[in-house]
């Protein structure tokens, strides 16, 4: 079980993001952290301090807070992999949605073929990087990806009785 007063930091080209938990939430499911303090370094660069946070600062330092996410949960896909793993995911997802049409149903059997090409790429935990890259809980993913497993089982039955 992660401790629960942590803090971990990291630094960016001037900016330091700091992210805190304070509570334990009792369970094994992945949480975000309780704070996130974001500053401008004392070293940083004068074209960084008349700039100051911008909207691209934070976006570049959402990635850092997914990486001290996977760190605090002791998930072996911190760093670089992290980001290449989630940038996949995104992408994969983004691609079957686009392929079955925006308004059509199927995002469940989106996440189970993500999450079985993670698997079959040995990913060390596919549904904690799919939690983190979509925001939900493994709970909630959990249920979606059984949704998916019904569906599928079910339209294989359909099939096997119009062969």
């Amino acid at each position: 079980m992660p401790d629960p007063s942590l803090e971990l930091s990291r630094r960016d080209d001037g900016f330091v993001v700091t992210a805190r938990w304070n509570s334990d939430t009792g369970s094994d499911e992945i949480n975000g952290p309780d704070e996130v303090v974001i500053r401008i370094s004392n070293e940083a660069a004068p074209e960084v301090r008349r700039h100051g946070i911008t909207s691209a600062v934070l976006h570049r330092m959402g990635r850092h807070v997914d990486d001290m996410v996977a760190e605090f949960h002791h998930m072996p896909s911190v760093g670089a992999y992290q980001v290449m793993a989630s940038r996949y995911i995104e992408g994969r997802l983004a691609e079957l949605a686009q392929a079955r049409g925006a308004t059509a149903d199927g995002f469940e059997a989106d996440l189970l073929a993500v999450y079985e090409d993670l698997a079959e790429r040995r990913h060390i935990d596919p549904l904690g990087a799919l939690a983190t890259v979509t925001g939900r809980t493994r709970a909630a993913l959990g249920r979606l990806l059984d949704i998916a497993r019904q569906r599928n089982d079910q339209e294989g039955s359909s099939r096997e009785h119009l062969a």
